[in-house]
């Protein structure tokens, strides 16, 4: 579920594809007042859209040319930027090059309340990017005593407090926002709260009017088909998953959230080949560490464990390079305890993934994910008690994840509790038998009948 937070906060205010590349093929502009476009790859790049870019980036660059206090001008370039860290990757250069122009305007005692209201948005977008929540709602509930009639803003506090495991509040900015605009991100967002509090069919319900809202090809428009594509996989309907992870790819071809989509379904189907075809080519288009992830998990379920290991321990290296490099950062600092927690994990390295793990429950005590995740490091820890209590956590909302409710079937097999353990494994497979691989393995493992 974290994924699908992670576009919406992103395409949250990105109504228009604005910004350009300035001929510089360096990384910084020589105009120290903002930063350069880095280039897209090809596999993305080259297309009507790209040039658009191009050119909404210069003429925004020459507007600040002409007069170095362009307001309108610098908050196109944030949103530019923004669309840029989601589109082409890099998001560590986008966000820091975003937060130098977003404290550029709320610094200046002459920004307009219009233009501080979108500089706030703008920046609780990012801290939720960065993985700052309680920071983010802050800034966000600062930008809407400027302005509490945009909708955009109300997104940002639906994803703030979802993140840190405030749902009932999450539902009310959520109702909020879809009072104000209903359109393509206010349907997304009611679909992911849906989807948490256990409705499956009504989030499918509301990605499809996400979907049908926005203009086909456009990128929030491809990400809600593949989202409504997942809901329909992790349902079991896998045919219907398969239609629409194609279909976006028709519409925007090498779509590299399409084609993670039709790598899991591969994986469903124990078409470890073709799983893993796609995961690279997505991989190529946009190098996601969860992405890569996936890629070891699919060598796993193939049976090639070495290569395997040796794909999630670069994984690991990357991420604790990043951690390091975080260290010394000051303006575009990330929390990154939720992937180093996983990152140690995939290379059995409990004891680091629980401390990493608990680092970010600290943060978020009642978010259902975070729980999820200390209950699983514990279940793998053998310590069945302190898993017990955790997965009860990630299930307060009545979600109907199949494969949350199945770790819980294990966890409390493994706690001997035999008669709760069927009722989680019943509950588990009257929403799909599609469980993912690994957990199947995890049972036979531990030694848990699975059938």
């Amino acid at each position: 579920m974290v994924q699908n937070l992670k576009f919406l906060r992103l395409v949250l205010f990105l109504t228009l594809v604005v910004a350009s590349y300035n001929a510089c093929n360096t990384a910084h502009s020589q105009n120290t007042k903002y930063s350069a476009l880095l280039e897209r790859p090809d596999t993305i790049g080259k297309s009507t859209e790209w040039q658009n870019v191009l050119k909404q980036f210069n003429d925004n660059t020459t507007a600040i040319a002409k007069d170095e206090n362009d307001q309108t001008a610098y908050l196109n370039l944030i949103a530019l930027y923004l669309n840029e860290a989601r589109i082409g990757g890099n998001q560590s250069y986008y966000y820091k090059a975003a937060l130098k122009l977003i404290n550029k305007l709320l610094e200046n005692a002459h920004t307009n309340i219009d233009n501080r209201f979108m500089a706030l948005t703008y920046k609780s977008s990012v801290l939720l990017s960065l993985h700052q929540f309680a920071e983010a709602k802050r800034t966000a509930a600062e930008a809407v005593k400027l302005n509490p009639y945009n909708a955009d803003i109300y997104g940002a506090l639906v994803d703030a407090n979802v993140e840190l495991g405030n749902y009932n509040e999450a539902v009310a900015m959520c109702d909020k926002m879809l009072s104000i605009r209903p359109d393509l991100r206010s349907y997304s967002r009611a679909s992911y709260i849906r989807q948490i509090f256990g409705d499956n069919n009504g989030a499918k319900a509301a990605m499809k009017m996400a979907v049908d809202a926005g203009p086909s090809g456009y990128e929030a428009t491809e990400w809600a088909r593949v989202n409504l594509g997942d809901l329909y996989l992790n349902t079991g309907k896998l045919d219907t998953a398969k239609y629409m992870y194609e279909s976006a790819l028709v519409y925007r071809p090498n779509y590299p959230y399409a084609e993670i989509g039709l790598a899991k379904l591969a994986r469903a189907q124990k078409n470890y080949d073709s799983a893993i075809a796609h995961c690279e080519k997505a991989i190529r288009i946009l190098s996601e560490s969860a992405f890569v992830s996936l890629l070891a998990e699919l060598h796993e379920l193939k049976g090639e464990a070495s290569k395997a290991n040796e794909i999630h321990n670069d994984v690991l290296r990357l991420l604790t390079e990043g951690e390091k490099e975080n260290e010394n950062e000051s303006i575009a600092k990330h929390n990154g305890n939720r992937e180093l927690a996983m990152g140690y994990m995939h290379v059995n390295k409990i004891n680091e993934a629980l401390t990493y793990a608990q680092k970010d429950l600290a943060i978020r005590p009642e978010n259902i994910d975070a729980n999820e995740l200390v209950a699983w490091i514990y279940f793998l820890k053998n310590d069945f008690a302190n898993a017990k209590i955790h997965i009860e956590k990630s299930l307060v909302t009545n979600v109907k994840n199949a494969n949350t409710l199945f770790k819980a079937y294990l966890i409390y097999s493994a706690s001997a509790e035999i008669a709760k353990a069927d009722v989680y494994k019943s509950s588990a497979l009257a929403i799909t038998t599609q469980i993912d691989p690994q957990l199947l393995n995890a049972a036979v493992k531990t030694q848990v009948a699975t059938k």
